[in-house]
């Protein structure tokens, strides 16, 4: 009864073909010893720098440990042997016959290169180049480690320059509060975590003078504030600020509006005063031609000829005013 048993025991532990399972999909149950295959899809931040190695390290390791799999990377689940020792089975005690495949061990592999897989697909640039050649994922995870996670003094002195030196300049909020975050988590990746009083003071630092009243408020507070706090503040303040920008770039538009028309109202009203100060220049009281022009514009209004001002044709008065004899005592 007992060999009877071991040897079912046997002839299905390796005749087993496990199965791939894709996470992601409906499948929650799964057999005993499936492989688990990773979607792309659920490491949404690819590694590309330096800069984003701690958010998708984190990533990674969530989704891993969920799955049960971070032993394959940490070396906690090591490789089991490619043999085993076959054990007669026609006797009541058995003994070796030799070796036989070790199925567990098939298993391992196929499982470890879908999580080198996984590895290769969410990282793109150089840290592709890294892992290229990886035979195991936990080589691949630690050539990344030791090319981005590196724990030197010369690599903490260089993070702490660059967050002392952040400067927003052109930037946008996002685009300054996420570098700064890069930073932090670089930092706390080697060991030298900076609190929240630390780090606002280095963004408080790198503003520009259209954050200061925040700034100043933000210092006078009596509490400290988080840094994941201040990332709202200052967004919901930069929408303030582009708000009063655009204001400003209307009410800009229309004074200039106010200004070419103000002009053009007194050029037109300067164009009509040359005849009214040629009518004032030569119009004034001469007893020689007084008595001329009075003729002229009795004969029809055509045009009155003067010896000193050479008006050659009343015409081109017509449409801004009639000639009238200036008033005399005569």
């Amino acid at each position: 009864m007992t060999s009877s048993a071991s040897a079912t025991s046997t002839t299905s532990s390796t005749s087993f073909t496990p199965q791939v399972v894709l996470m992601g999909t409906n499948n929650f149950t799964q057999p005993p010893q499936s492989l688990i295959a990773i979607n792309s899809t659920q490491i949404p931040v690819k590694l590309s720098k330096s800069g984003n190695y701690a958010a998708w390290r984190s990533q990674f390791e969530n989704l891993l440990f969920g799955y049960g799999l971070m032993g394959y990377l940490d070396g906690t689940k090591p490789c089991p042997p490619a043999t085993i020792p076959n054990l007669s089975t026609t006797s009541d005690n058995p003994q070796s016959q030799g070796t036989a495949a070790n199925p567990d061990h098939h298993i391992w592999l196929r499982q470890d290169r879908l999580l080198l897989h996984a590895i290769q697909v969410t990282c793109t640039g150089a840290a592709q180049s890294i892992v290229t050649r990886s035979s195991t994922s936990a080589q691949a995870w630690e050539k990344l480690e030791s090319s981005y996670a590196n724990r030197s003094n010369t690599r903490k002195l260089g993070l702490l320059d660059s967050l002392t030196n952040v400067s927003i300049a052109e930037k946008s909020v996002s685009e300054y509060m996420q570098g700064i975050k890069e930073i932090l988590d670089n930092l706390e990746l080697i060991g030298h975590s900076v609190d929240d009083g630390a780090a606002v003071i280095h963004v408080l630092n790198g503003l520009s003078p259209n954050y200061l009243p925040l700034a100043s408020a933000i210092r006078a507070r009596n509490s400290p504030i988080l840094f994941e706090e201040l990332y709202d503040k200052f967004l919901d303040y930069e929408s303030f600020l582009k708000r009063e920008d655009i204001k400003k770039g209307g009410q800009q538009i229309t004074a200039q509006y106010n200004q070419r028309t103000s002009d053009r109202r007194g050029r037109g009203y300067q164009g009509h005063s040359p005849h009214m100060g040629h009518t004032q220049q030569f119009g004034h009281y001469n007893s020689n031609n007084h008595q001329q022009n009075i003729g002229s514009a009795s004969s029809g209004g055509r045009g009155f000829s003067n010896q000193g001002n050479s008006y050659r044709s009343g015409n081109q008065f017509s449409h801004t005013q009639q000639w009238r004899p200036p008033a005399t005592n005569n």
